[in-house]
């Protein structure tokens, strides 16, 4: 008998991706059931076999890290997780180092790209290991250059060539828009974190994915 999935709970929008809490029979399941694609094409959360993952701890203004720990906090529909820089830029960054390494593209096969790069509702491990920080969703889709069709293709492919002047961009554009909805607490923390991620040059960007791309091959 086919089962009837009745939507409740919160509803996590993140740069145009829809993901409900769903009731399947008597079990609570978080799963993708409606994806919105904007220009950029987000994913939704890494994935089990049959459930997606969004955590059940709960988003706090201005939390950073990899987002791939940050999945692990429900953002409880009021928080997104914005990579900075963009993970369309780290994407095309590692796009370019597979292109322009003698090699690499050879021995990358379709399932080592699709770890990369991901596939259906997993986002992949270059957007997992990609920094972000949580910010409220009004800012993010208001402020944030990077948001939605605001981070086309010419951006996605300057930024990718140097990923520390684009997480300095972005974050300085968040941290000088007026009318923000972040709090004087939310805002110190987002300063903070975003000190941090501007410290990476993009030497060290490079050296990070071309080590990640290399260690999927070798995991092939």
């Amino acid at each position: 008998m086919a089962a009837i999935l009745i939507p409740v709970g919160e509803v996590v929008i993140e740069g145009g991706i829809t993901i409900w809490h769903i009731l399947f029979g008597a079990t609570v399941v978080t799963g993708g059931a409606v994806v919105l694609h904007e220009a950029t094409q987000e994913k939704a959360p890494a994935t089990t076999e049959t459930t997606t993952i969004v955590g059940t701890g709960k988003l706090d203004c201005g939390d950073n890290g990899s987002y791939e720990d940050l999945l692990k906090k429900s953002g409880d529909n009021k928080f997104d997780r914005d990579h900075v820089p963009s993970k369309a830029a780290l994407k095309e960054a590692a796009q370019k180092i597979i292109d322009e390494t003698p090699g690499l593209a050879e021995k990358l096969t379709d399932a080592g790209r699709k770890a990369l790069f991901g596939s259906g509702s997993d986002p992949g491990l270059i957007a997992k290991q990609g920094q972000a920080i949580a910010i409220p969703k009004k800012d993010h889709q208001q402020h944030s250059d990077t948001y939605g069709r605001r981070n086309n293709p010419e951006k996605i492919d300057t930024d990718s060539d140097e990923l520390q002047e684009a997480a300095k961009k972005d974050t300085k554009t968040i941290e000088d828009a007026e009318g923000k909805e972040m709090d004087d607490e939310c805002l110190k923390k987002y300063q903070k974190a975003a000190e941090q991620i501007r410290k990476k040059t993009h030497a060290e960007y490079i050296k990070d994915l071309t080590k990640l791309i290399k260690d999927v091959i070798a995991k092939q």
